[in-house]
């Protein structure tokens, strides 16, 4: 859990933050908890899907490579 009032990690025990003593409301932990849950779940889901569209930009590339090589060693037709 994260400081309301500074962004501190907080230890789940923590009454107060040790960075700006602000009190910590517990009814706030549980939708920190789902919110931190689904950034880390937007995270992941990002990642993959940038790791795809690096898989996928490669894989073009290499086609692309090999049409002009099929391209520049075809013979020519007059």
């Amino acid at each position: 859990m994260k400081c309301p009032e500074c962004g501190r990690e907080l230890q789940p025990d923590f009454n107060y933050c040790p960075e700006c003593g602000v009190e910590v409301d517990r009814s706030v932990q549980f939708k920190q908890i789902v919110d931190d849950s689904f950034t880390r779940l937007e995270e992941v889901v990002q990642g993959d899907a940038l790791l795809r569209l690096e898989s996928l930009s490669s894989r073009l590339e290499s086609i692309e490579a090999e049409l002009e090589l099929f391209l520049t060693s075809a013979p020519q037709k007059s």
